[in-house]
């Protein structure tokens, strides 16, 4: 299967995905894939770090651009992503799906995936792979994600978009 959870930045998408996580895990599941915090300095966001959900290794991700940039990273609105950040996520996804995880978690899925960068080959090989995958993606770019993949059907399984409370709601999304 492959699920979405959207929501706008700072809607609580991954922590609802840490609490689904830890669910899933109770249950016995195998969860792999990268998990993204913010990292906030004094009540403001100022970036993320890429969590690998096999070996709880955690990485530097995003940073504010004008904050602290990274030596050759890509820049996406006011954030720098790290080169090295990426790297990291993309083989946390890989082995993730290389080890047969009953979910692979990949948060998230943003414009610079639907460019072709960041994260998209391991985006592209956990879809194609027989894994479950749980996408992050922001509500305003659901619909660009099911354009890149249309041959995919994707399960919202948790929609944050309309309200800060963790409601969980499996829906069908449908192209238009």
């Amino acid at each position: 299967m492959r699920l979405l959870v959207v929501g706008e930045p700072g809607s609580g998408k991954t922590s609802w995905c840490r609490e689904y996580i830890d669910r899933r895990r109770q249950s016995g599941s195998s969860v792999g894939g990268i998990l993204c915090p913010a990292i906030e300095q004094q009540g403001q966001r100022v970036g993320s770090n890429a969590v690998d959900l096999l070996t709880g290794e955690e990485l530097p991700f995003a940073r504010l651009s004008r904050h602290e940039s990274f030596k050759r990273g890509e820049n996406v609105g006011d954030y720098t992503v790290s080169k090295k950040g990426i790297s990291f996520a993309c083989d946390a996804i890989r082995r993730a799906v290389e080890n047969r995880c009953d979910l692979v978690v990949i948060d998230e899925v943003g414009p610079l995936e639907l460019r072709g960068n960041g994260l998209m080959p391991a985006v592209e090989l956990a879809l194609v792979s027989a894994v479950d995958a749980l996408i992050v993606v922001r509500s305003s770019l659901r619909e660009e994600l099911q354009r890149r993949f249309p041959h995919y059907e994707f399960v919202v399984v948790a929609d944050l978009t309309q309200s800060s409370s963790h409601h969980v709601r499996a829906c069908r999304f449908q192209k238009g």
